[in-house]
């Protein structure tokens, strides 16, 4: 038993004189670490006092905005190409899916620069929305011949603060395409999600201002809340789109673009790859097939294409409180609400889109 003992000590003694130099060597490095993460630290008091007039200054220059030149945009002609970028939270929901089949099918309307995947929380989402909106977007690319025609980039998380935008390449690539454009020839943001990407570009380079054109679905309570999924999904964002000079088309309808399933099953799922791929998505979840189910967003891709299927109206633009109640004080300027949208001709819209891109590809 003492020989066991003798031998055990040997090898506890051998590993101590073996670990010995590693210890000291990590013991340094974290002496090291502390050291560096001091130097950090104690620079940062000035970094965070530069970032804090930053902030301040970018806030008093948005509240000091003279909102009289702040005018509702007016919808191009049917005949006349616009220049857009889609930003959607396309793996929230089907209505999205849908949405981007129409715009995608449109070239005549649209000259599409790209997608920003859009962040979304909830049961599906969450830190990964973002990813996930990504690659329900590609697949759609794919799905309809077009797999790499155009770019898709990975948008930004929530904003933390009012007025510090929230980086991404997707908020990057929005700004280099809207100063690709003039006053003349504006970028179209049409944004069917949280409005943190379009929030954050106009945040980091406020010049955009008369280069974009925001067009967000947001389906608000009108006019007491200003309340929706994509609202709260960046509340701070919503606000921004409201409060800031930026011209501004209100999408607040598309409650009742329902779609039954056996109408969707006769005039889309016989549309090749992409039709059998946008009815079979509804097979996804029991509430996509639901007979009151509403495709949201396909009412305003349909929007712009064919202005007609829509009702519109010129509006005070109101402010918007943390309780996200509407206050109209007229110190906003004036934008663009789209308050109604034709459902069959919607629809009919749609289908026909889709037979005739189910044609061309066959041949």
């Amino acid at each position: 038993m003492r020989g066991k003992t003798d031998v055990l000590q040997k090898i506890f003694m051998a590993a101590i004189f073996c670990l010995t130099p590693l210890i000291m060597c990590c013991t340094q490095n974290h002496a090291v670490s502390g050291i560096a993460a001091e130097k950090v630290t104690s620079a940062s008091p000035d970094r965070s006092e530069a970032r804090g007039k930053k902030y301040r200054k970018l806030r008093s220059e948005i509240a000091a905005a003279d909102f009289k030149a702040r005018h509702a945009p007016v919808i191009p002609p049917q005949d006349k190409r616009i220049r857009v970028i889609i930003d959607s939270d396309t793996r929230n929901e089907i209505d999205d899916i849908w949405a981007i089949a129409l715009a995608i099918l449109s070239p005549e309307r649209f000259k599409i620069e790209g997608f920003v995947a859009a962040n979304f929380d909830n049961q599906r989402g969450g830190s990964d929305g973002i990813e996930q909106s990504a690659r329900e977007i590609e697949t759609i690319l794919s799905k309809a011949g077009m797999a790499g025609k155009f770019p898709v980039k990975r948008g930004s998380h929530p904003m933390r603060y009012q007025y510090e935008p929230s980086e991404s390449v997707g908020v990057d690539f929005i700004i280099e395409r809207a100063m690709a454009g003039t006053p003349d020839d504006p970028l179209w943001i049409i944004g069917l999600g949280a409005s943190t990407d379009i929030a954050s570009a106009y945040l980091k380079e406020p010049r955009i201002v008369d280069r974009v054109i925001v067009f967000w679905h947001f389906r608000t309570r009108w006019p007491k809340k200003c309340y929706n999924f994509n609202v709260i999904g960046d509340i701070r964002a919503a606000r921004l789109v409201f409060h800031s000079p930026l011209r501004f088309v209100l999408f607040d309808t598309g409650t009742y673009l329902r779609c039954p399933m056996s109408e969707s099953e006769q005039y889309i799922k016989p549309c090749g790859e992409l039709g059998r791929y946008l009815h079979e998505y509804r097979l996804k979840e029991a509430w996509y097939q639901r007979k009151n189910k509403g495709f949201f967003d396909l009412g305003d891709i349909a929007a712009l294409v064919d202005p007609s299927v829509t009702k519109w109206e010129v509006v005070d633009c109101p402010e918007v409180n943390w309780y996200l109640d509407y206050e109209f004080k007229g110190s906003k300027g004036k934008i663009l609400r789209c308050y109604d949208i034709d459902r069959d001709k919607t629809f009919k819209l749609f289908y026909d889109k889709l037979k005739s891109h189910a044609d061309k590809t066959a041949n």
